[in-house]
């Protein structure tokens, strides 16, 4: 096989697997949060604390799943992902 044609494939699967890495920080990030926020809800439904503003804090990760840098890493994710199929079925 044509070494250009497999360098192309290798730098496409890596710049796929850059592209997920980039999505995973995202997803990451948003879990880090969620789970905090999970945690604080049961403490205070353990030690019937004073309420936190949860629904504050889990409507700013909603946000961040919903905004356009999320869908934009997404998309890229998706497209480069793509590239990296159709050049490994390139002959």
């Amino acid at each position: 096989m044509n070494k250009i044609i497999l360098q192309k494939r290798a730098i496409a699967t890596r710049d796929a697997h850059l592209a997920l890495l980039d999505l995973k920080k995202l997803v990451d990030e948003a879990a880090r949060a969620t789970h905090a926020i999970e945690l604080e809800a049961i403490g205070m439904a353990i030690s019937q604390r004073q309420h936190c503003d949860v629904c504050t804090t889990l409507r700013v990760v909603v946000e961040r799943l919903r905004s356009s840098d999320f869908e934009t890493t997404l998309s890229q994710a998706r497209a480069k992902l793509e590239i990296a199929v159709s050049s490994q079925a390139e002959e």
